[in-house]
């Protein structure tokens, strides 16, 4: 690239870091995973499938999702993560959004987060209702993003729409620089290699499990509110009786 550029290697090594990158390796990377996306997921599969003949690939996705792993403590400094979780306590209402599967994530946080603190929502378009959830958000609130790619169009366009009316945004995403990134306040950095088409989540679920220790930890309300939760799945019955085979209906019905 130096030669290309007519310049120092030093100078493509500054401007790697003048932009956010260690060094110019992990520009490579980002550029090459780029790259990666253009191509097909067919052919992806086509070709780990060459390529990984005669391998044990179950031992190759533990070592991928390790690596990945690994990558994400590096990634996320405990006070940024802090920074995070006591953004999603002081929020008066948090949106969690994802598409596709990142989707799953999103609702993973938004699960476990909503038995510990209020007004919490998972934004959904697949009823149209989407515009009477986002009417509600404003500069109190908190807009947290989780996309991979293929980085879904939906979710950036939501995030961009709560930055503009004011709302605290933070994404969940592989990169900084990914369309999620650049808009977002505070963005989680979460390792997503795998040996195939798809995106690994093992590195998302290991966030999604710090927020959530974090905020049923540090939230003074954690705990009323979780009993109440408690409380009203004890009224309703939702869960199995502790004799084999016993199926309990819910008392209520709605």
């Amino acid at each position: 690239m130096a030669g290309v550029l007519k310049t120092s290697k030093s100078n493509i090594f500054r401007f790697a870091k003048s932009i956010g990158y260690k060094g110019y390796p992990d520009l490579q990377n980002e550029l090459q995973n780029k790259i990666k996306q253009k191509i097909s997921l067919v052919k992806v599969l086509k070709n780990t499938k060459e390529r990984e003949k005669g391998t044990n690939i179950y031992s190759t996705i533990f070592e991928i999702d390790g690596q990945n792993l690994k990558e994400t403590k590096e990634a996320n400094s405990f006070e940024k993560i802090d920074r995070v979780v006591q953004a999603i306590i002081g929020a008066r209402r948090v949106g969690f959004v994802g598409f596709r599967s990142s989707r799953a994530i999103a609702y993973l946080l938004f699960f476990y987060v909503g038995r510990v603190r209020k007004k919490c929502e998972l934004l959904d378009s697949t009823l149209g209702n989407l515009t009477h959830q986002l009417i509600n958000y404003g500069p109190k609130d908190l807009l947290v993003g989780v996309s991979f790619p293929r980085y879904g169009h939906q979710t950036v366009e939501i995030l961009k729409y709560g930055k503009k009316i004011g709302c605290q945004i933070i994404s969940i995403t592989d990169n900084p620089i990914s369309p999620a990134g650049q808009i977002s306040d505070i963005v989680l950095i979460a390792g997503n290699r795998s040996l195939t088409y798809f995106n690994s989540f093992t590195s998302a679920v290991a966030l999604v499990n710090c927020l959530v220790a974090g905020v049923s930890l540090k939230n003074r309300q954690s705990l009323k509110i979780l009993k109440t939760f408690d409380e009203i799945d004890q009224e309703w019955d939702y869960f199995y009786a502790a004799s084999p085979g016993a199926i309990v209906k819910p008392k209520s019905s709605f």
